[in-house]
């Protein structure tokens, strides 16, 4: 069983209140909420570097905006 550590960080209270009100709504731990949603927005942030990266490192790769001014010429 991996070992958990505490994490403390402070939210706005509107957020804090969000958090409250859903996890009461649906009957869910906000441990659960809290770190199901840090591991989504890591994948997420993880995925989208890896995307600017590759589309550094492609050959012949164009632009979106160059496509489209292409396109009108």
């Amino acid at each position: 069983m991996p070992k958990n550590e505490v994490f403390a960080t402070k939210l706005p209270a509107e957020l804090k209140a969000k958090i409250d009100e859903v996890c009461d709504r649906l009957g869910m731990r906000k441990n659960f909420l809290i770190e199901e949603a840090i591991r989504e927005k890591l994948e997420d942030l993880i995925d989208a570097h890896d995307l600017r990266e590759a589309v550094k490192e492609a050959t012949g790769f164009h632009s979106w905006e160059s496509v489209k001014k292409g396109a009108k010429e």
